[in-house]
């Protein structure tokens, strides 16, 4: 019981020293603090992702058939045009069994002119001519073919582009789907990158972004939004968007990582310097001059944040006088001197 006795004691002295400090704090000089006076303002949120670069127009040139490359016509990194010829196969024996099927095919054309004549004079039955004009159908499709096999040994850039490091050689015996060299159109480019579905309604076609790669730090590409993605990935509950990009200069390549910023249409929002934000566990406040002179502390809910400021959703309105300096040692209640600061600190020129 004593010992209680003294516990209590000792707790209420404590109290007492701590009110008499108190006391002394509010009878000091005022808190000397800057603030500044929430306005609404322009505020423009940008959606953060990573995409990769692709090619609008990307092919793997590779044998129709397998034979041996007769001439090679271009060079690792050639710019070429749609049609360009890159590659002869040897089409020595194709060309034999075209000449071959074409002279084949003159000799049954006049066969069945001179048939058609005896037939009209009923000299021959109609079945005779019949079976000579099914041969020359027979024929024409070999010729056909052979022409179409001779077509396939010559390959063509099949749109206009950059290609890639040659793969084949001439004189090199190569099989049907071999890769010889990849062709992209550099000139036309996508960026793929993912959005999380949460932000789906706040995306359209048409949307300007900025790209930045580690390959260009001092550089800033632009794109637009051009396409936004049926289905929603169930594994990540993303949402893949497409972009095209602005690359004349040739610098953009496929398969490059790129930094998207994805501007949102411009809102009227409060906002205030981070640097007025205060944590306390998950309590987020900023402290008001209020009309008695004293620091109130108010907690707020906070949207996005950007270049040192934030938006403030709930918590504050117009007009509110909020400190952004000095408010390390402030405490609840305690007498301030506010400085009304012009400019919020943050703020970008």
């Amino acid at each position: 019981m004593r010992l209680t006795s003294i516990a209590l004691l000792v707790l209420l002295s404590a109290c007492a020293k701590e009110d008499e400090g108190q006391k002394k704090r509010d009878a000091g000089p005022p808190a000397s603090v800057t603030v500044i006076r929430v306005a609404p303002e322009s505020w423009q949120d940008s959606i953060e992702a990573v995409g990769t670069v692709k090619s609008r127009e990307s092919v793997v040139i590779s044998a129709k058939q397998s034979e041996r490359v007769a001439a090679v016509r271009f060079e690792s990194g050639q710019r070429v045009t749609k049609g360009q010829i890159l590659i002869e196969l040897d089409a020595g024996t194709v060309k034999a069994e075209l000449a071959e099927a074409r002279a084949t095919l003159a000799d049954l054309d006049a066969q069945v002119t001179r048939l058609q004549s005896l037939q009209s004079r009923q000299l021959i039955a109609q079945s005779q001519l019949d079976t000579a004009v099914a041969s020359r159908n027979a024929a024409r499709a070999r010729v056909q073919a052979a022409s179409e096999r001779l077509n396939d040994r010559i390959i063509r850039a099949p749109f206009s582009g950059v290609l890639g490091l040659r793969q084949v050689s001439q004189g090199q015996y190569v099989n049907a789907g071999f890769a010889m060299v990849n062709l992209d159109d550099l000139d036309n480019m996508w960026v793929d990158f993912p959005v999380p579905e949460s932000l789906l309604s706040k995306l359209k076609t048409g949307m300007t972004l900025e790209l930045e790669a580690d390959a260009f730090p001092d550089r800033t590409f632009s794109a637009s939004v051009a396409s936004i993605d049926s289905r929603v990935d169930l594994a990540t509950r993303a949402i893949m968007v497409r972009a095209g990009i602005e690359n004349a200069d040739g610098l953009v390549r496929p398969g490059m990582l790129m930094r998207v910023s994805l501007q949102q249409d411009a809102v009227e929002a409060l906002v205030v310097p981070e640097l007025a934000l205060q944590q306390v566990g998950n309590r987020t406040f900023v402290y008001v001059a209020a009309a008695d002179g004293t620091a109130i502390s108010r907690d707020v809910r906070i949207g996005s944040r950007r270049a040192g400021k934030a938006t403030v959703i709930e918590g504050l309105k117009a007009g509110d006088s909020v400190v952004v300096d000095g408010t390390s040692k402030l405490r609840d209640g305690q007498k301030i001197k506010p400085v009304v600061q012009s400019a919020q600190p943050g703020a970008t020129p």
